[in-house]
C-alpha cells in the first residue's frame, strides 16, 4: 500500500508514499500491517491520513513523537486482503495475481507471479520462471485472461520479453 518516509513534525506524523491513492481504502481507523527491514511483520491502526501525492502524510497508532516515528520510517505497509474495497463481479486486484501460474496463448508454461511492480506507465507483472525473472507491463497488447479461481493469468506476444 506504502511507505513511510521522514517524520512532519513533533507529534509523530510521517511523510508517505501511498502506491494507489485512488480509490485506496486507506482512511481513519484501519488497521494497516507494518514491516521494516527483515523484522516481523506489526499492526498498527491509522488515526489520521492526509492524502496530497508527494506530500501525503499518515499518523498512526503508538507513534506519539518524533523518536517514534524515526524508529518506523522506512517501512513498508499493507493492508490485509480482506480491508481491501469491494469491487465488481469481473474485476480482480492485481496482488490476486500473485502466485498464478503464467501461460502464453498456446498454454505453454511461462512461470510464476512473483509481484506486481507499480510504475508511473503502467504495472508491471514479475514473473518468475526458475532461476530468472522477465518483466511483463500489465497492458492489454500482452494479457489476455486472469482466471483468479484457477490462478492463471494467460499472456500474449511475450516472446520478446522472453529471450
Amino acid at each position: 500500500m506504502g511507505k513511510l518516509l521522514n517524520p512532519r513534525g513533533m507529534k509523530g506524523e510521517l511523510r508517505a508514499t501511498i502506491f494507489n491513492e485512488h480509490g485506496s481504502a486507506l482512511k481513519m481507523g484501519t488497521e494497516i500491517w507494518l514491516k521494516k527491514n527483515e523484522e516481523n511483520y506489526f499492526s498498527r491502526i491509522i488515526e489520521d491520513i492526509k492524502m496530497a501525492g508527494k506530500k501525503s502524510c499518515i499518523k498512526i497508532s503508538d507513534c506519539e513523537t518524533l523518536e517514534d516515528a524515526e524508529r518506523i520510517q522506512g517501512a513498508v505497509f499493507f493492508l490485509s486482503r480482506d480491508g481491501f474495497d469491494p469491487i465488481w463481479e469481473n474485476e480482480h486486484y492485481l496482488v490476486d495475481m500473485i502466485g498464478s501460474r503464467v501461460l502464453d496463448e498456446n498454454q505453454n508454461s511461462i512461470g510464476t507471479v512473483k509481484d506486481i511492480l507499480p510504475m508511473p506507465a503502467q504495472n508491471i507483472i514479475v514473473v518468475e520462471t526458475g532461476e530468472n525473472e522477465i518483466l511483463i507491463p500489465y497492458v492489454d497488447a500482452h494479457i489476455m485472461l486472469f482466471d483468479e479461481q484457477k490462478k492463471k493469468l494467460i499472456v500474449k506476444d511475450v516472446a520478446g520479453l522472453i529471450n
